[in-house]
């Protein structure tokens, strides 16, 4: 007869071996492919740093990205071998070459737990997204962009009354930032006048909770990408509920405004281009577009396009607040093009290449098993010094005209390559050059007592500096 405390020590001992063997059972499977891989330790697999908020996950895969010399290394998330991807050539092949076989993201969706996120063009899956985006392109076309250049001013003005209020204090520019592209992408948009400036409230609360920094935005961002049994164990929606609603409301608010007036003048905005796909009755592979397929649209370009616009204007003006020198050269171009030719059109905005310069921020033998999750490291490419001479140095002169022709083929990624790149990097980069040109003509940008240099990230997924951005603005003697 067993004793009961032994049966229960052993019981144990079989569950904890048990355990053991689930959660280790694929950590060879790099090994017999031949891929180098980082090592995997019980449960974590190869992302404990990741896990416990040691690191940003784009700075890990960087780390390990410049230890390996192969074109490709593998990782494990738990139990699931992940490959990352570093050779260029490969890189072309995923994103270009053979898209047809890569062009799902590998990012939890279910519809049953969030219809939203699943349904909005980031993440629904091909060929829908395919037909989709076929759909929504027009929207952000070349010549409705170049409309949306008064919808901006507006956003300027706001800018521009709330650095007036803040000369010569410490601005949290990550925030300042935030508010100015939440104000240009909800506008652009929905046609809605937000003043994030002012109304903190509104849609500058909404994306705070959508892409804020807390421990549970955290985790469920880090689940949707590297965990997702945990996903369907708790139901996490990616989108806090609350900031869906708000957007959700504005968004039903502006549409039943545009069909009450029978449309008779058009913004040219997205809800105008979602009233005629859905008053067009159109179906693909189950898909139409149903009010709640429309909102799932409306927040994600919401979410996509603030956050990462914030972070490209938040840095850059970190960047020329450090370096004085390609500030007033920067700002030079600037007042050349605004006394050649008045006030700046989208055209003359385009042409300007110290500009574009300055907000550019740096086939083989295995067979890839279907569902293996493919990363490519973005971070260790743009600071590979292979690629990249002195890479942590700010030098928008890499990308003159002599240089960015040098550049080889997809080892500079800002918006991604081939048939997923970035729909919306023409509106994205016109907004932060308005900002820039906006702040240059009229305001000194300076480093204070509580600038980091350089920047250190938090280990949240989406990128952050720790501590923001901080600044300080002052008045040009002269402005024009």
């Amino acid at each position: 007869m067993v004793v009961p405390g032994i049966a229960y020590l052993l019981l144990t001992l079989l569950l904890t071996i048990l355990t053991y063997v689930y959660f280790t059972r694929n950590y060879s499977y790099w090994e017999k492919r031949g891929v180098a891989f980082i090592k995997p330790t019980y449960f974590f697999g190869s992302i404990l740093e990741i896990a416990f908020g040691r690191s940003h996950p784009g700075l890990f895969i960087a780390k390990h990205y410049w230890k390996f010399k192969e074109p490709y290394f593998g990782f494990f998330a738990f139990t699931k071998p992940y490959l990352v991807i570093t050779d260029p050539e490969l890189i072309k092949t995923v994103l270009i070459k053979d898209f047809n076989n890569f062009s799902n993201r590998y990012f939890h969706c279910d519809e049953k737990i969030d219809p939203v996120i699943s349904n909005g063009l980031f993440a629904i899956k091909n060929p829908t997204w395919r037909w989709l985006r076929t759909k929504l392109s027009p929207f952000l076309s070349l010549n409705k962009v170049k409309h949306m250049m008064a919808n901006i001013e507006e956003c300027d003005r706001n800018l521009h009354n709330y650095l007036e209020n803040n000369l010569g204090k410490n601005v949290e520019t990550k925030e300042m930032s935030a508010r100015y592209t939440t104000d240009a992408i909800v506008k652009c948009c929905f046609g809605i006048s937000a003043n994030s400036f002012i109304n903190e409230d509104g849609f500058r609360l909404a994306g705070k909770k959508m892409l804020g920094q807390s421990f549970s935005r955290s985790l469920i961002v880090f689940c949707y990408y590297y965990a997702t049994w945990i996903v369907k164990l708790f139901k996490f929606q990616f989108i806090e509920s609350s900031a869906v609603d708000f957007v959700r409301d504005a968004f039903e608010n502006a549409y039943c405004e545009r069909e009450a007036s029978n449309r008779k003048v058009k913004n040219n905005d997205l809800i105008d281009v979602l009233i005629d796909l859905k008053n067009q009755n159109i179906e693909f592979n189950g898909f139409t577009f149903s009010r709640e397929n429309l909102v799932a649209q409306a927040v994600t370009f919401f979410s996509s396009g603030f956050e990462a616009a914030a972070s490209t204007l938040a840095f850059t003006l970190h960047e020329l607040g450090v370096n004085h020198k390609i500030q007033d050269e920067l700002r030079n171009e600037i007042k050349t093009a605004i006394v050649t030719h008045g006030e700046l059109t989208f055209n003359e905005i385009h042409q300007m290449k110290y500009l574009q310069m300055c907000v550019s921020v740096p086939g083989h033998e295995l067979t890839i098993e279907k569902g293996t999750p493919i990363i490519i490291g973005v971070y260790g490419l743009h600071y590979n010094m292979k690629y990249f001479p002195d890479p942590y140095k700010y030098d928008p002169e890499r990308f003159n005209g002599d240089n960015i022709h040098k550049i080889i083929n997809c080892t500079y990624l800002p918006f991604g390559d081939g048939p997923r790149s970035c729909v919306g990097q023409m509106l994205g980069l016109l907004i932060v050059k308005k900002a820039i040109i906006h702040i240059l003509r009229n305001y000194i940008i300076e480093k204070n007592s509580m600038t980091t240099e350089p920047i250190v990230l938090t280990p949240f997924p989406i990128v952050q500096a720790k501590g923001g951005v901080p600044l300080t603005f002052r008045r040009l003697e002269s402005t024009f």
